[in-house]
């Protein structure tokens, strides 16, 4: 019986770790990256901040280079771009933003109006209707045509769209093993070896998603948790997670720019979740205090003001009483109502004069022990609350 059992339990074992794996044995080593075995569907995803839409440049130009050897992948942010953008030109490389209003005739194909043109001289106010191609179809049409080339589509904010709506028989589509046109290499790997093509509503036409076409998509998780995608969409997509990385900063004069992001996080982490924390990008290339204080008045309050729903006290408790936030004197009228107003909520206003936050206050986020009468270097000391 223990035999029986155990047979039963190593194949079950064996079974799950092909499902798992896309049909590669989990203790089996992974074969080293190539374009036979980079993801066609990938999402980044992470909070506001975290260099997702930044690091699409490197994921296409590691797709790039799978394909083509002789691609050299340069260290420089512009050399990088530079080379982007000549794919970008020759339409291997396409970008486009999804919004609430974004729709399937614009992504794959719709009806459109045009004014008939009846002289040279008069504009015609009469219309006929045409059917045009959206980016994707366009694309893919590009891919089907080069076969041996890589064609990338970057899907920028992918879950501030309705996906469903924009996507609609193509979530099928989209799917690996139903993608067209793979090479027997490719099959074997599950990829095209149910390829699937279907009738398009407008034009009637037979469409496919050819296997050499990629799809990186970006999504913030502080506008959507990931937990609330369609389970379709995420059976089809990999998902590469890209939180904040305060070892990416550097000291800004005594302000340790990467304790005090570290130290911002735990905090909201705490009173929200992870997915609201705050990324390395807002602070990178902040070198001098008047930058620092811009970001922080601009971009980090306000920021902590829609995830805590002006909720000062806990952007207080973030900012660790670093008087950026101060409460607001109790209004003279309030004894008259004391039977109906709650005389023990406190108001709260952000400091007017920030241009004058002076380097303690950003020290004190991180270490509690720093004051106005302490306005230099605050040692290595990490006391909080």
């Amino acid at each position: 019986m223990i035999t029986l059992w155990q047979s039963v339990a190593d194949f079950i074992c064996e079974e799950y770790d092909k499902w798992l794996g896309g049909g590669v044995i989990i203790d089996s080593p992974l074969p080293t990256p190539t374009h036979k075995t980079t993801p066609l569907n990938q999402i980044l995803y992470g909070p506001p901040g975290t260099g997702k839409t930044y690091s699409t440049i490197d994921k296409a130009l590691e797709i790039l280079r799978h394909y083509d050897k002789t691609i050299e992948i340069p260290e420089s942010r512009e050399a990088k771009c530079k080379i982007f953008d000549k794919y970008r030109a020759n339409k291997q490389i396409e970008f486009v933003t999804f919004h609430q209003s974004f729709s399937y005739e614009e992504f794959v194909e719709g009806i459109k109006p045009k004014l008939i043109d009846s002289s040279e001289s008069v504009e015609s106010s009469e219309m006929s209707y045409t059917i045009k191609s959206g980016i994707f179809k366009k694309i893919c049409k590009s891919a089907l045509d080069e076969q041996t080339k890589p064609y990338i589509l970057i899907i920028d904010e992918i879950n501030r769209g309705n996906i469903s709506k924009i996507l609609g028989e193509l979530i099928t589509l989209i799917e690996p093993s139903k993608q067209i046109g793979a090479s027997d290499e490719e099959k074997a790997r599950g990829i095209g070896n149910e390829s699937l093509e279907v009738t398009l509503p407008y034009s009637n036409d037979s469409f496919g998603v050819p296997s050499n076409l990629y799809i990186i998509g970006t999504m913030n998780t502080a506008d959507r948790s990931i937990a609330l995608l369609d389970t379709a969409l995420r059976r089809r997509f990999e998902f590469v997670e890209m939180m904040p990385d305060s070892s990416q900063l550097k000291p800004c004069g005594n302000i340790d720019l990467a304790r005090l992001l570290d130290k911002v996080n735990e905090r909201i982490e705490f009173l929200l979740d992870r997915e609201h924390t705050i990324g390395h990008s807002f602070f990178i290339g902040v070198d001098s205090l008047d930058k620092l204080r811009e970001v922080f008045k601009l971009k980090i309050i306000p920021l902590l003001q829609e995830y805590f729903y002006d909720d000062y006290a806990k952007i207080q408790a973030v900012l660790n009483n670093n008087d950026m936030i101060k409460p607001k004197p109790k209004p003279e009228f309030l004894p008259k109502f004391s039977d109906e107003v709650n005389d023990e909520k406190v108001a709260y206003e952000i400091e007017k004069e920030w241009q004058k936050w002076e380097s303690w206050q950003f020290v004190k986020i991180y270490n509690s022990r720093a004051t106005k009468q302490q306005n230099q270097d605050f040692g290595e000391s990490n006391e909080d609350e």
